[in-house]
């Protein structure tokens, strides 16, 4: 995982200078107790404690020069969930060890452990199961992939934790995805990881879990005014007939007129999509590749905005025709992920 916004956090002077040796590789702001400030790092403020808890709920990484027990101590009154909680790290003073403590797979804080302690000739002290086992955890593989998996929470624990006690887990995928399958098997067992964009599966006596990757994107055209109701009725004919699941939509794509739109607003918030829009003038240098509508052509300036959008959101690769319905038009796209594996 790419974890952006970074903050070392030292107590002492030398872990101060440790922190400045980071930053020359890691992109992050070094935050220390005023007496130890100097150019190149900020005081912590208004006082330690509520200073780093800040710290917390403002950065993705959080890299902790001191002792586990002080972290531990200042952390937990704001320490939420595994899903919104930023990848916390203990270092001691010399980089010797580098304890991932806090979000390792989510938040990606196993992953930094190992950056740093590379940095620092270290090592890097990750005590996640599935890690001491060598097999891959399903959250990785979620995160990997943009997917979706429903009940995360509770089908992570369960599912890491077979993985980590040696017990056979199925995994099938019915698109080309280069993952870390560790620990799974492609035989036909429960539970059966069932990694797959569709909406409509084959029948199985077997244990399903689905895993849906968000590799597809939406372009939509409606007329002003149009119901929550409506497009969510047209929404779903459309996933039917392209049989793709609604999870699998990333982002929505639509022309920058229709940006206060509600009912796309409402769509795109309803199915956690990205909602980008595009000029006119940006849908024009593709609209010609699709049949088009004088009429919206008139309204819009584009003949076609759903298959345009889909287009500028694709990246060309277009994969459905437009579809209308009840003043609802539209088009799906694919989204090339680097975890894909070319045809």
């Amino acid at each position: 995982m790419s974890i952006d916004k970074i903050a070392i956090i030292a107590v002492t002077a030398r872990g101060r200078d440790l922190a400045i040796k980071l930053t020359n590789t890691i992109d992050a702001t070094i935050f220390v107790p005023a007496k130890h400030v100097n150019s190149k790092s900020q005081a912590l403020k208004p006082d330690f404690q509520t200073g780093m808890q800040a710290l917390f709920s403002k950065y993705q990484g959080l890299i902790c020069i001191m002792a586990t027990g002080i972290v531990v101590r200042t952390l937990a009154p704001v320490i939420q969930d595994k899903l919104s909680d930023p990848a916390v790290l203990v270092m001691d003073e010399n980089g010797e060890f580098v304890i991932s403590l806090l979000s390792g797979h989510v938040g990606g804080a196993n992953e930094l452990t190992e950056k740093v302690a590379a940095l620092t000739n270290g090592k890097a002290v990750i005590t996640t199961a599935t890690d001491r086992a060598n097999v891959a955890a399903i959250d990785n593989i979620a995160k990997a992939i943009d997917g979706y998996l429903p009940d995360f929470k509770a089908t992570t624990k369960r599912i890491n934790g077979l993985l980590a006690a040696g017990e056979e887990v199925g995994i099938y995928l019915d698109e080309p995805l280069t993952i870390d399958q560790r620990g799974f098997t492609e035989k036909a067992v429960s539970p059966l990881i069932y990694i797959s964009t569709k909406w409509q599966l084959p029948e199985t006596d077997l244990e399903r879990i689905r895993l849906i990757p968000r590799h597809r994107v939406l372009g939509v055209g409606c007329r002003k005014g149009i119901s929550k109701e409506t497009i969510d009725t047209a929404f779903k004919h459309f996933c039917e007939q392209e049989n793709i699941h609604p999870q699998a939509f990333a982002e929505i794509h639509s022309i920058s007129i229709k940006e206060q739109e509600p009912a796309i607003r409402h769509l795109a918030k309803k199915w956690d999509m990205k909602f980008i829009v595009h000029s006119a003038e940006e849908l024009q240098t593709v609209a010609e590749k699709y049949p088009t509508s004088e009429f919206v052509k008139k309204t819009v300036q584009v003949g076609n905005v759903a298959l345009s959008s889909a287009d500028i959101g694709s990246s060309g690769n277009v994969i459905s025709p437009r579809f209308a319905e009840t003043g609802v038009t539209f088009a799906a796209g694919k989204l090339t992920k680097n975890n894909e594996v070319a045809k």
